[in-house]
């Protein structure tokens, strides 16, 4: 992680965002002990003024995750969450 102040990333910005493309965590402190914190769109995640990506959605901290899945991250995910989606019909009795 690389953490910097105000005027530290003023000076830097170009380098700073180049990092943070690059998948480094870049957190920026403000002189009120604010903090933000740089982070990459995924390839093709292109937002409107508001945020919101082009289907409607709202990334999250999660945002350099998406789209990075393989297809066979995706079923071995699917397989291990499988059982969340089967209802126990003794419950209903």
């Amino acid at each position: 992680m690389i953490r910097v102040g105000l005027r530290e990333a003023k000076g830097n910005l170009e380098h700073l965002l180049d990092e943070a493309a690059a998948g480094e965590e870049i957190v920026i402190e403000g002189h009120t002990g604010a903090q933000i914190r740089l982070v990459p769109l995924s390839e093709g995640n292109n937002r409107d003024t508001t945020g919101a990506s082009k289907n409607g959605t709202i990334g999250t901290a999660l945002d350099r995750f998406i789209g990075s899945w393989s297809a066979d991250q995706e079923a071995e995910l699917g397989q291990a969450i499988e059982i969340f989606d089967r209802v126990d019909d003794s419950f209903w009795a």
